[in-house]
């Protein structure tokens, strides 16, 4: 039975081909007013749509009506897409035969819904034989389609969305579908039709072969002109996406999309809200912060027990009601390929390992990822699959469905949450789209290992956004002055002023290695890691320290309780972290800090053998993360002692060197693009850039780049990105210095006289460790000012700038210290 605002919907798709049908039986009782216009466009005069204004063209030459129905993600989308075909064969095509072209966005939609769609017994496929009176055909690419199908039956095309846009060409190219196309000895015909449709693939027209139209899948579909339905419809609205769906010929084209772009038709509407009102999706959405910032493990046993407390309840929910649920957990990891282990990134079987080991049933867990899918041939919904854990990177992106997936853990740092915004749609689809009375079994919930609680409120916000649920939530959005909302991005390039008058000032210094005559890039995995050595490591003294300590406290952790409006309530929870206290488990904890996996068992024996002689087992099972966590403080104190000591012993061997190269392989040169986000144009006039967007600013930098605009010194200034192709800074340690400006300053004579690297640091941040080391870096890199060796290639004809300062700023220390050196 559809809800009120699927209802609503339907209505509105009927009435629009409702208007369409209208304006074509006016044409056809007065033709005369046909030269004014086709259907679509009398019907584009009624008020209702006289603001659409995309009014697109097919190949042969005529407008037809391409419109867009807006659809929150878990709203019904395919529901709405099956009764839009039978409004369409009811009051537009008044028959019950014909093609319909169905296309979709993602693997796992196009083969859930080509399985439900052929399935007799599902309510989907019982709406279509009811519009084609029993005779619905649906078909992939591949399968012959003839003439008698489609005037016999209604056919649904299925069609995945890069075969109608990258793979246009092998469409036109498949053969065989002679039922829609003249004899091959007939070429009058041959010209007839394709003078009537003109985009039509054909051969060429030789002194020795006559045109003959190709009997392709595509040709056919434009001969047909069918329905056209597109899934995802703001993927499919790029300037080549809209010529391959004009070039199908389409008589009516319904999109279908949770964010429709800007400029789209939008014939419905439906809110984040009606979905709520209806009991579609699982609000409030809890979010819990970490007991210790970076511990995953700790993360994942809270995962564990919240789970199986879910599970209890969804039990009990079964005996009673008969609702069979079996909660899911999605667990965000940093890395899945084969080769990516071991790189100080949290891997999927990193995750899978901890979980088995925690007592979690291996065919419990499943692996989600670009080359591994191991939940491909699941029916996650049915009672026969037993996943309860899907560990992913970013493959479970918009497009993946599955109502019981009920918690979101997310190892990568909050900072970093492009894949948890789109993750978090996941978790929110409420199981058989009602609710089941018991709290727990009707919210969601959010765990995450690293980052703040408001980054996490961000990403969670973007992520309600981009599944079209954004009215859950206030909305920010830049507008111009007619209110519109702006939000394409725009590429922007380095100034030609500065190229041409000061092009060696985009030139970075970066550390090398000197082998002989030759240099190469300085890494932390090739020149500072094979240095480090665990011999000197004092584990005995830590062992007395830390003996005393064990068993002495209760866990508890703050959990975030977000309701409709944002945050409702802010609590404090038991929180139970039992783990087996092992070898392979203290191993497995150390192998983030100790690469060397046979290092961290001697290591973890070592601990283990000493302190089962004073401790018992159930005490060192139960304080098992907080002794993980402390052992983990002293390895890493001795491993950044150990990293900044083979630093200076390659500095003082003159092995390493700073220098600056116009060799893209070994130096380094500011990216000659940008990407602005925001579309207003900033005030901003010394900028490196074409334009910058000032939205990207924090109010730190925004503070710093106003300073440094004030400044009749500056040459330039650039906001320096997070990302590849930026500047960055290997020191000692592993992880690399991302400075956040970069200014040129300009001499007495308009020379450049060096270029100035800014770090900005909240006040909050002054003192910690990460802070100290920077400083450290910075202040290594200025003692060589003066030094830095240039590497120049034959073809650079001018001499590279080799003056540079290097700074760390405090907040409330911005205008003191950039006035001293601007």
């Amino acid at each position: 039975m559809l809800k009120d605002y699927q209802k609503r919907v339907v209505a509105d798709i009927e009435g629009f081909f409702t208007s369409l049908d209208d304006a074509k039986t006016l044409i056809e009782k007065t033709p005369a007013l046909g030269s004014f216009g086709s259907p679509t466009m009398f019907a584009f005069n009624n008020p209702k749509y006289a603001q659409f204004g995309d009014r697109p063209m097919t190949g042969r030459g005529q407008i037809y009506p391409r419109v867009c129905i807006k659809m929150p993600t878990g709203g019904g989308k395919t529901l709405i897409a099956v009764e839009t075909i039978r409004a369409y064969q009811n009051i537009l095509a008044k028959k019950k035969t014909g093609l319909v072209v169905w296309i979709t966005h993602r693997d796992s939609i196009y083969r859930q819904t080509i399985e439900n769609l052929q399935n007799k017994s599902h309510a989907y496929r019982q709406l279509l034989d009811q519009a084609s009176g029993n005779r619905t055909l649906i078909i992939e690419k591949g399968q012959l389609l003839r003439r008698q199908d489609v005037e016999e039956n209604l056919v649904v095309l299925m069609l995945m969305m890069q075969s109608a846009t990258r793979d246009t060409n092998k469409i036109f190219e498949d053969s065989g579908y002679t039922d829609f196309f003249p004899a091959e000895s007939r070429y009058d015909l041959h010209r007839k039709m394709l003078a009537e449709i003109p985009n039509l693939d054909h051969t060429a027209d030789t002194l020795l072969d006559h045109m003959q139209i190709k009997t392709s899948l595509g040709n056919a579909i434009r001969v047909l002109e069918p329905l056209v339905i597109v899934d995802e419809f703001h993927t499919m609205f790029t300037d080549n996406a809209q010529a391959t769906l004009n070039g199908l010929n389409p008589s009516a084209l319904i999109g279908l999309s949770a964010t429709p772009k800007r400029g789209m038709n939008i014939v419905s509407s439906v809110s984040g809200r009606d979905l709520k009102a209806e009991d579609m999706i699982k609000l409030d959405m809890h979010i819990v912060p970490p007991s210790h910032d970076g511990d995953w493990h700790s993360m994942l046993a809270a995962i564990k027990a919240k789970r199986e407390a879910l599970e209890k309840a969804a039990h009990d929910l079964d005996q009673n009601q008969g609702i069979y649920i079996r909660p899911i957990a999605l667990i965000q990891v940093e890395r899945t390929g084969k080769e990516q282990r071991g790189t100080g990134f949290v891997h999927s079987e990193d995750v899978r390992e901890l979980l088995i080991a925690s007592g979690v049933p291996a065919h419990q867990i499943a692996v989600k990822s670009s080359s591994l899918d191991e939940i491909k041939t699941q029916k996650l919904l049915s009672k026969e699959s037993e996943i309860r854990y899907i560990i992913t990177k970013e493959a479970l992106k918009e497009g993946w469905d599955c109502s019981f997936a009920y918690i979101l853990g997310v190892i990568p740092n909050a900072h970093n949450g492009a894949a948890m915004t789109q993750l978090v749609g996941r978790i929110l689809r409420q199981p058989y789209a009602k609710k089941t009375g018991i709290p727990a079994l009707d919210e969601s919930y959010v765990y995450f290992a690293s980052g703040h609680v408001q980054e996490v409120l961000d990403n969670v916000k973007r992520g309600f956004e981009d599944e079209g649920l954004g009215d859950v939530y206030t909305g920010i959005e830049v507008t111009d002055t007619k209110g519109n909302v702006i939000k394409a991005p725009r590429k922007v390039k380095i100034k030609k002023d500065i190229l041409k008058s000061y092009p060696d000032s985009v030139y970075l210094p970066v550390w090398l290695i000197k082998d002989g005559k030759t240099y190469r890039r300085f890494t932390y995995e090739n020149n500072i890691k094979p240095r480090i050595t665990w011999d000197t490591l004092k584990l005995a003294d830590w062992l007395k320290e830390i003996e005393p300590l064990i068993g002495k406290s209760k866990k508890t952790q703050n959990e975030v309780m977000m309701g409709i409006e944002g945050i409702a309530t802010l609590r404090t929870i038991a929180v139970e972290e039992s783990v087996e206290f092992d070898e392979l488990y203290l191993t497995r904890r150390l192998s983030e800090t100790i690469e060397n996996a046979f290092i961290a068992f001697h290591i973890a024996k070592k601990v283990i053998t000493s302190l089962a002689k004073t401790i018992d087992k159930a005490t060192l099972n139960a304080d098992a993360g907080f002794i993980a966590r402390e052992l983990e403080k002293i390895l890493q104190a001795h491993r950044k002692d150990q990293e900044a000591k083979a630093f200076e012993e390659l500095l003082t061997s003159g092995e390493l060197t700073l220098s600056v190269s116009d060799d893209p392989e070994l130096g380094f040169a500011m990216p000659e693009e940008d990407i602005v986000e925001n579309g207003l144009q900033s005030s901003y006039a010394r900028t490196l850039y074409e334009d910058v967007d000032p939205s990207s600013l924090n109010s730190l930098e925004s503070k710093v780049a106003k300073l440094v605009e004030a400044s009749p010194n500056v040459l330039w200034w650039a906001r320096n990105r997070v990302g590849y192709g930026w500047y960055a800074i290997q020191g000692w340690q592993r992880g690399k210095i991302r400075p956040d400006f970069i200014i040129a300053r300009k001499g007495e004579k308009d020379e450049l006289e060096f270029v100035y690297v800014v770090e900005s640091k909240g006040e909050q941040l002054l003192g910690n460790a990460d802070t100290q080391y920077k400083t450290a870096v910075f202040a290594r890199m200025n003692s060589i000012r003066g030094k830095v060796v240039q590497n120049r290639t034959k073809l650079m004809t001018m001499k590279l700038n080799d003056r540079f300062d290097f700074e760390l700023v405090p907040q409330n220390e911005e205008e003191a210290r950039l006035r001293a050196k601007l």
